[in-house]
């Protein structure tokens, strides 16, 4: 089918809207606009947000990375983040302690047209190794600027699952959250207790790989195909996070899964 009949099931004004409430309401938030999605028949202008808090410079300060929305057909976690820029204000003290580098929807043509790939067909979580990505993938780049970020946290969704999940991916000698995240999600909402997910071992919910795998260190340095998670985890950064959330909950639940498990990466993550 051609990319031009595609019909448009949301509008990616909503998200525009959405940033712009948002600046108006938290003065520490810089909109960065690095450049423009072009296809046959829009242009959208792509969003890299900064966020940090009034008590960033303390010695405890992280830099964390949230993103959404590189699938387009995942449109509860572009719901997410917006929910979490709503949220920011009146958010607990830890949170104005954190630098936040926000991507709220990675492909707004995917996103309004329900597609997993941009317009060109392209799965963008593929693309993090390319030396000639598309342009949504090189505005990620861009925004993270090969920093290494205490925790990046990218929020999915699944259409198969019966009930959340997420990946975990951690440098050497850095202890496992996920089972924490898990456990407060999972007294609330469905888990997915597969022993395999994705063709991966999952252990409740939780796929995890350290870089003590040697296995999944080769396959690093052979995949040509790098998601998002590995350009982050290559580049040093301490925590990677991808939470799947299942499409057949309410678009309220969906984002709240997804900020729960935020919410308890944050509180760890302060903690140490």
């Amino acid at each position: 089918m051609s990319r031009s009949i595609l019909k448009k099931v949301r509008d990616y004004r909503e998200v525009v809207e959405a940033i712009d409430r948002a600046t108006r309401k938290i003065p520490s938030l810089q909109v960065v606009e690095p450049g423009v999605v072009e296809t046959e028949g829009e242009r959208y202008p792509f969003y890299h947000l900064t966020l940090k808090g009034a008590k960033t410079g303390n010695p405890k300060t992280r830099p964390v990375y949230i993103g959404g929305g590189i699938h387009g057909d995942e449109p509860g976690s572009v719901w997410a983040v917006l929910e979490f820029l709503k949220r920011y204000s009146s958010l607990p003290d830890p949170y104005q302690r954190f630098e936040f580098t926000v991507l709220p929807c990675v492909n707004p043509f995917g996103y309004e047209h329900n597609t997993r790939e941009n317009a060109a067909r392209v799965d963008l979580n593929r693309q993090f190794k390319n030396p000639s990505p598309p342009a949504e993938v090189r505005y990620v780049k861009q925004a993270a600027a090969n920093r290494p970020f205490s925790l990046a946290m990218e929020f999915h969704e699944d259409i198969d699952t019966p009930g959340f999940y997420l990946y975990e991916l951690t440098q050497s000698g850095e202890p496992s959250w996920g089972c924490e995240m898990i456990a407060r999600i999972g007294a609330r909402y469905p888990v997915n207790r597969n022993q395999e997910i994705e063709g991966m071992p999952a252990e409740d919910g939780l796929i995890h790989r350290g870089n003590a795998d040697d296995d999944f260190r080769i396959m690093l340095e052979q995949r040509p195909d790098w998601p998002q998670a590995f350009y982050h985890y290559a580049n040093g950064s301490r925590r990677c996070y991808t939470t799947e959330t299942p499409i057949h909950l309410t678009r309220e639940e969906r984002a709240e899964i997804h900020l729960t498990a935020l919410d308890t990466a944050l509180q760890k993550l302060w903690d140490i």
